[in-house]
């Protein structure tokens, strides 16, 4: 057992505890925040002075599959030879040497979700890992966790090229609702089948959990048409989870993202806006949504924004675009993790809960702070 002791506690769920303490059990989980001393015969390691805070989360990020200098043999996130994917799977392309998961690590971020990039209407399969350990089957956290989709500029670009379909918005339209209707058919035809042998669809199959309401679409989309059509097609039509990824100018149809009840992922707010459907970016935009109750987290797209800076990119929300540190903090731990359904183990530092902590000599949104300390499962896994 290991008993932090002395510090400020940021629960990010609970407020924040002056001169506070975190006992870490054996099992790795936290067995007790409070403020003062806490009796136990645990490790000590005194922490006065520093800030504690929970793992951070990277809402959505391409980490492990496109490396930051971003050379072919590298990149591994696009399969685009063909517009709807499902099938593709993050698991099999996921570099774990990928240095940037130690560049993660040093700035507090414990948990990533990183999946296929935005070359295709329907990319494949998303999943949530550890940025510790050295083996994909080690370090996943929820797999499969989304499916990602793609609406906008960029399956556009990439298939116009190829003169195929979709060269269009109508085009993408089509093939995502088309990708839909055949898996929502597949997947009622197995259930009525039951135990019969049917014909295989490993594409179907992929999409089954979300027909299953297991996990979300995951969809890119900047333009609020475009994120008005994804979600008509997506919610409307076919009654499955959504949630929005980047969403550039969702502040602007945030009364009816709210009412939908759609989460929003928001940013990279780092980049040099480079399309034009990226020209509104603005770090007001996830204070603006968050707001209309629209529940709201950060991203990196590493490697669009390297993945250190996701503090420095919630600073900014905090101050610059008003969100305040309390809400902009959430936007990296508690809400990420509420979207991905992973809140009752990560996001806060709460009794029961996994043991990813990082600890700071001041406050991680100051572009000066240095992570001193990483725990993660109640282990030591980055010390300065």
């Amino acid at each position: 057992m290991i008993l932090l002791e002395n510090g400020t506690i940021f629960t990010v769920t609970k407020g924040v505890i002056e001169n506070g303490s975190v006992l870490i059990g054996d099992d790795g989980r936290i067995k007790k925040v409070s403020k003062g001393k806490i009796k136990t015969k645990a490790k000590r390691i005194d922490v006065k002075g520093k800030l504690v805070f929970p793992g951070f989360i990277d809402a959505h990020s391409h980490l492990g599959l496109f490396p930051l200098e971003m050379p072919m043999e590298d990149a591994d996130g696009n399969e685009m030879t063909n517009p709807s994917t499902p099938a593709m799977r993050a698991i099999d392309a996921i570099n774990p040497f990928d240095p940037a998961f130690k560049d993660a690590l040093s700035s507090g971020i414990c948990l990533v979700f990183t999946g296929p990039g935005s070359g295709n209407v329907v990319g494949g399969q998303s999943v949530v890992v550890k940025t510790y350990k050295n083996r994909i089957d080690e370090m996943l956290v929820k797999n499969p966790a989304g499916v990602k989709c793609a609406f906008g500029e960029n399956p556009k670009r990439v298939y116009s090229s190829q003169k195929r379909l979709p060269s269009t918005r109508m085009g993408t339209a089509k093939v995502f609702r088309e990708t839909l209707a055949k898996a929502k058919e597949y997947f009622e035809a197995k259930k009525k089948k039951g135990k019969k042998k049917s014909q295989f669809n490993l594409d179907m199959e992929a999409l089954i959990p979300v027909f299953q309401h297991k996990i979300p679409l995951r969809i890119h989309s900047h333009r609020a048409d475009d994120i008005l059509t994804a979600i008509r097609i997506a919610k409307e039509e076919f009654g499955l989870g959504v949630v929005i990824e980047h969403g550039t100018d969702a502040s602007v149809i945030r009364d009816v993202i709210a009412k939908k009840k759609v989460p929003v992922i928001s940013g990279p707010l780092l980049d040099v806006s480079p399309k034009i459907e990226t020209r509104s970016s603005s770090f007001e935009t996830p204070a603006l949504l968050n707001k209309a109750g629209v529940l709201t987290a950060l991203m990196t797209d590493h490697p669009v924004m390297p993945i250190q800076y996701l503090p420095l990119e919630a600073g900014l929300v905090a101050y610059e675009g008003g969100a305040g540190e309390e809400e902009a903090l959430k936007m990296i731990t508690i809400n990420p993790a509420k979207i991905m359904e992973l809140d009752k183990d990560y996001g806060s530092i709460e009794e029961g809960k996994v043991a990813n902590i990082s600890v700071w000599d001041k406050h991680p949104f100051s572009s000066t702070a240095k992570c001193e300390l990483v725990f993660a499962e109640g282990q030591i896994v980055y010390e300065r």
